[in-house]
């Protein structure tokens, strides 16, 4: 939280957060200057005036200090203001981490001398975190809580054997793998959008090699780290069965992992199989659509938090299914998750894909209509409308029009270096056959190179935009002997 800026506890609290800072200011056991309290009773008063920045800082101070006090004074308010909600910010995490607690009491109980209450809150908080899906978070604090029972051992007993030692090590050995592959995929995704610098993936072999080893304990024990190690298999593979393998075992472990696992789990799944398709797979587009719908029926497409869908997981199901020509269920999709895109300019993406929906449906003039309303604040938004544009001005044969949109697209993706290399090199491929289109249409081209263009085109696997319409438009054309 910035200092001094008290316009963001209305966007850094929810309602019921701001009536329970209140009382964390007002109880006693928190020892809160009073003049705190007066203050955030002004603030509260005045919401809608500090939204719109109509009010000051020395007004909403009003009644607490000293009329003839100087800035550092007013200074000091707020600062410690901000404090405080730091403090409340910090408690609410820690009663909300129920397990954390117990871990510090036992921890407490230890370091006093009272050991068999000690043990007693372990074996409760151990019985608690059994109950809990396979995740790092459990793994991690399960090896902490027979860490503290293994603190608990007498010394005269060290040289018997110790289930706690060994459960203590387990616990460590599956938070520790379970985050390093979880590490090893974020590695891959990152080289995958710009690959001039390579990842150092320290003990990648070792410990692959150890859940090759371990299968049939890992499968059964740790169903998130199979997954992610499946993952990872098939990032370096291109073997259909190893999707089969993912997507079975996944559905057969839906049982053992929480509602937030399976988003997280199937969103990697469904994010895999693009990266196939941009590869050039592109059989695997009915698989994904596929999954998306299933998804859809299960709840589970919401990836980005409570009933919140992530912009490009929005972007994606859309675009495949049109690409599909699947228009009926692309508008029953768009329409349903409108409003639960996580982003704060997503009716950009909405009104792009709408715009895509109505060019599909034969309705150029509500798909323009639709176009006209996004701005090109992000790239993605920016690259997918022009090219979008160049389609709907070529079919017009509003040919002109079409090549200033080539030529401004090539200026933006000139002098926009930061764009992620997937992108920019899918939307370059597009235009460098979309330009040659484009002069064989108006006549420019000879006609000898439409063979060489179709050639070129049928060997090109690789990603790129609108490559059903391309074709299309290609296949418009007749070689005459």
């Amino acid at each position: 939280m910035q200092k001094n800026d008290i316009s963001h506890i209305f966007s850094l609290l929810s309602g019921d957060e701001l009536v329970a800072f209140g009382n964390f200011l007002k109880s006693p056991y928190f020892n809160v200057p009073d003049r705190l309290i007066r203050l955030f009773n002004n603030i509260t008063r005045s919401k809608d005036d500090i939204i719109a920045g109509k009010i000051s800082r020395q007004q909403l101070a009003s009644g607490i200090l000293k009329s003839d006090s100087d800035s550092s004074a007013l200074r000091k308010l707020f600062s410690d203001f901000n404090r405080a909600l730091e403090r409340f910010l910090v408690s609410q995490y820690c009663c909300a981490e129920e397990s954390e607690n117990e871990l510090s009491l036992a921890r407490v109980y230890r370091e006093k001398g009272f050991t068999a209450k000690s043990q007693l809150t372990l074996q409760y908080l151990l019985k608690q975190l059994k109950k809990l899906p396979s995740s790092e978070s459990k793994f991690k604090i399960m090896a902490a809580a027979y860490e503290e029972l293994n603190l608990l051992e007498d010394s005269s007993q060290f040289h018997k054997y110790s289930p706690s030692l060994e459960a203590e090590s387990e616990y460590l050995d599956a938070y520790f793998i379970g985050r390093k592959l979880y590490l090893y995929q974020l590695m891959h995704s990152k080289e995958k959008l710009n690959s001039t610098k390579k990842y150092n993936k320290g003990m990648y072999a070792e410990i692959m090699e150890h859940i090759s080893e371990n299968t049939a304990n890992i499968k059964k024990n740790y169903p998130d780290i199979y997954l992610k190690y499946l993952m990872l298999n098939m990032l370096g593979s291109a073997a259909e069965e190893q999707v089969i393998e993912y997507r079975e075992y996944l559905e057969s472990a839906e049982n053992t992992l929480s509602h937030a696992q399976l988003i997280d789990f199937y969103s990697d799944l469904y994010n895999y199989l693009t990266i196939r398709i941009s590869e050039g797979d592109h059989f695997f587009r009915k698989p994904l659509l596929g999954l998306y719908k299933i998804l859809d029926s299960k709840g589970l497409l919401y990836d980005s938090g409570k009933d919140k869908i992530h912009l490009y997981t929005f972007k994606q199901a859309a675009d495949t299914a049109l690409h599909l020509n699947d228009i009926k269920w692309a508008e029953y999709f768009v329409k349903k998750y409108a409003d639960s895109v996580n982003d704060p300019i997503r009716k950009n993406i909405v009104n792009l894909l709408f715009a895509k929906i109505n060019c599909f449906k034969g309705e150029p003039k509500a798909a323009r209509i639709n176009l006209a309303k996004v701005d090109y604040r992000d790239f993605i938004h920016y690259l997918d409308s022009k090219l979008f544009l160049f389609c709907m001005e070529y079919d017009a044969s509003n040919f002109d029009e079409a090549e200033l949109l080539i030529a401004s697209t090539l200026k933006y993706l000139k002098h926009n270096k930061e764009l992620p290399e997937l992108n920019r090199n899918n939307s370059k491929m597009f235009l460098r056959f979309a330009s040659r289109l484009l002069k064989l249409k108006t006549g420019i081209g000879a006609e000898f190179e439409l063979q060489k263009l179709k050639d070129e085109f049928n060997a090109e696997t690789g990603s790129m935009y609108a490559r059903n319409w391309l074709k299309d438009k290609l296949n418009e054309f007749r070689i005459v002997d």
